[in-house]
C-alpha cells in the first residue's frame, strides 16, 4: 500500500480531511450501525482523523496504515484512548500478519483500496478479517463513474503509483469474486458548501479541482457483508 510521508509532513492532512469529514459522518451515521460492541479496523487510516468518528458510538477501533508520519500524528492526537491504538504496516508485512488473527465486526476504508498493490489478495485477507455478518464499508472519490477521475489519473500515477479506479459495477464483481455478500452501492455529497479557504496555500486549479471531486462528483460508497 502506498505512503502519504510527503503529504502529512507538509500538513496536507488538514486539507485530505477537510474535502472528506461530512461524508464519513453521514456515511458513519447512516449505514455503519456501529454501538458499544463494535470492533473497527480503519484500514489506510493516515493520521487517524476518522478515529473520534468511527468510535462516537463507543466502539473500538485498530487504525492500520504504511505511512510512519501518519502513525506517528495518529498515536500524538490519540494520546489517553484506551479505546484507540494504531499500528504502522511495515513493508514486508501483510495485512494479515499484521493483525494476528484478530477479528473485527466492521472495516472501514477512505479512499485506500485503489493505492493497494495487490487488491484481490487484500479483500481477501480482509474478508478473512471480519466477523461472520461483518461489515466492509470502502469510500472513494475517485471512481469511474466520476467525470474527473481520468483527469486526475496521470498526476496520481507519478505520485503514488498506479491506482485502482474502479467503477461501482467492477468494485461489486471483484468483491462477489472474493465471497463479500449483500454488495450494495451509494452515492454521498457534502451537505455543506464548498469552503475555499479550506485549501489555502494550493494553486486557484487544484482549489478548483477539489469544488468539483467533493462538492460535485460526491463519493462512491460501496458496503458489503462477510
Amino acid at each position: 500500500m502506498v505512503g502519504f510521508d510527503d503529504l502529512y509532513r507538509e500538513g496536507g492532512a488538514l486539507t485530505w480531511q477537510a474535502g472528506k469529514e461530512d461524508v464519513v459522518r453521514q456515511v458513519v451515521d447512516l449505514l455503519m450501525g456501529l454501538d458499544e460492541s463494535s470492533r473497527v479496523l480503519d484500514f489506510g487510516c493516515g493520521t487517524g482523523w476518522t478515529a473520534e468518528i468511527l468510535t462516537s458510538y463507543g466502539s473500538r477501533y485498530l487504525g492500520i496504515d504504511p505511512s510512519a508520519e501518519g502513525i506517528a500524528v495518529a498515536q500524538r492526537n490519540s494520546a489517553g484512548s484506551s479505546r484507540v491504538r494504531f499500528h504502522r504496516l511495515q513493508m514486508d508485512e501483510s495485512l494479515t500478519e499484521a493483525l494476528h488473527g484478530a477479528k473485527f465486526t466492521h472495516i472501514f476504508a477512505l479512499d485506500a483500496l485503489y493505492f493497494v498493490r495487490d487488491l484481490d489478495g487484500t479483500l481477501q485477507a480482509l474478508h478473512d478479517a471480519v466477523e461472520p455478518g461483518g461489515l466492509l464499508t470502502s469510500i472513494s472519490h475517485l471512481y469511474r463513474e466520476s467525470r474527473i477521475a481520468d483527469s486526475l489519473i496521470d498526476d496520481v500515477t507519478r505520485k503514488y503509483g498506479y491506482p485502482h479506479f474502479l467503477s461501482g459495477v467492477q468494485r461489486k464483481a471483484l468483491m462477489e469474486r472474493h465471497d463479500w455478500k449483500d454488495i450494495r452501492r451509494y452515492r454521498f455529497y457534502h451537505r455543506h458548501p464548498f469552503d475555499p479557504t479550506d485549501f489555502l496555500g494550493h494553486p486557484p486549479e487544484a482549489i478548483a479541482l477539489a469544488r468539483q471531486l467533493y462538492e460535485r462528483e460526491g463519493a462512491l460508497v460501496v458496503t458489503a457483508r462477510r
